[in-house]
């Protein structure tokens, strides 16, 4: 059977390996290849497919891309069975796409060689995590989610730190993901004390090293 697939990423280099290799393994033909959350719906709404391979983060859209994109796409089709592209071993983001619905993550940062596997193994309903990525989320440890008393980042407070960390103020990430300011500045101040960070230089200093 040869799976129709969509490929989406920011980088082009990205989707040419990616590409390049689904190819050359017989396991699929490429649809439809996205470069920003926006031509991401938009493709999935005129390219009927069986599997999604996606990036997390896609910047310089319209739609908020993320954990809000990923979502999206799970409500607007729960039964595609989608493969997140990551360079993060944050256990925050990871545990968080997976509880959304996501089944495979594959580190596009190593050979991509395991790509067609991961795809047949999501079309079929299973999980799939490539092997780099189970180390490098074993060597993170537990600490990359929580502080000493085990509490973990909600989703919302995962995704406001990412957006902090791309440069976003909390106006605008409350406007491109339509809540209140005082909402988002509440949801960074959690996260905060859940990370036993006591100001701001602090944070960034966290989100440069935390790879949100």
């Amino acid at each position: 059977m040869t799976l129709r697939i969509i490929i989406a990423d920011d980088h082009p280099v990205v989707r040419i390996g990616a590409r390049s290799v689904i190819q050359t393994s017989g396991v699929g033909e490429i649809v439809a290849e996205a470069s920003t959350a926006q031509d991401l719906l938009a493709s999935l709404a005129t390219h009927p497919c069986d599997v999604l391979v996606t990036d997390y983060s896609m910047p310089d859209s319209t739609v908020p891309d993320g954990y809000a994109m990923i979502n999206m796409i799970r409500r607007r089709y729960p039964q595609l069975p989608v493969l997140m592209l990551s360079v993060s071993s944050n256990l925050a983001i990871l545990r968080m796409v997976r509880d959304a619905g996501v089944l495979g993550l594959v580190d596009k940062g190593s050979s991509m060689e395991e790509l067609p596997i991961a795809i047949r193994t999501v079309h079929r309903g299973l999980p799939y995590v490539s092997q780099s990525l189970k180390e490098r989320v074993d060597a993170a440890g537990s600490n990359a989610m929580a502080d000493g008393e085990g509490r973990p980042l909600s989703p919302r407070e995962v995704e406001v730190l990412r957006l902090l960390g791309k440069g976003m103020t909390v106006k605008e990430i409350a406007e491109m993901l339509h809540r209140s300011a005082s909402t988002i500045s509440r949801q960074k101040g959690d996260a905060m004390l859940k990370l036993g960070i006591n100001s701001d230089a602090q944070l960034f200093d966290y989100l440069r090293n935390g790879q949100l």
